[in-house]
């Protein structure tokens, strides 16, 4: 029996976080509901904290734009010219704020969130990813001039303009 418990406790021990590993932060957006209209531009900020008990390595964030409406494609980097921001390295307990001008391009609806990750020489690629939770987006479309309803006034506007020509041009002849 203590071979078995002694074997479980050297397998969860391989699978244990190394103690001198970096700390994975929080990241929080400043608003989870958003409601645009097609072309406005708006700003989200995201607030990345370092809750653990040591140091992050240096960090790379990167805004990302899901559409929630299927059948709406989005292209991230027309929503944000500035998608991904370095940071450095943040204390235990420090947080640091971000700002993401964004501007929306597609009527529908949308989660945004931030990906971060370590960017270490030790860690890149290696550390584990925080996601925040996502910001909810409204998109709704701008209203465009309708053409309906114009051709009774492009086809009556000339007639009644040749009428009165006409009547004009009869009144002159007759008073001449």
């Amino acid at each position: 029996m203590r071979a078995r418990w002694a074997l479980v406790a050297g397998v969860l021990a391989a699978l244990a976080i190394p103690a001198a590993a970096a700390a994975t932060p929080d990241v929080t957006f400043d608003q989870d509901k958003v409601a645009v209209v097609l072309g406005d531009k708006f700003t989200l900020q995201t607030r990345v904290t370092n809750s653990g008990r040591a140091p992050t390595d240096l960090l790379l964030a990167h805004l990302n734009v899901a559409s929630l409406t299927s059948d709406v494609y989005v292209d991230p980097e027309d929503w944000s010219s500035r998608r991904t921001q370095e940071l450095g390295p943040l204390a235990p307990g420090e947080s640091t704020t971000l700002t993401w001008d964004i501007q929306a391009v597609n009527a529908g609806r949308f989660d945004i969130y931030v990906v971060v990750l370590p960017n270490g020489a030790a860690s890149a690629g290696h550390g584990p990813l925080t996601v925040s939770p996502p910001a909810y987006v409204r998109v709704a479309g701008r209203r465009t001039l309708d053409a309906g309803g114009a051709l009774p006034v492009v086809v009556v506007v000339p007639v009644l303009l040749g009428l009165a020509a006409g009547v004009s041009r009869f009144r002159l002849r007759r008073g001449a």
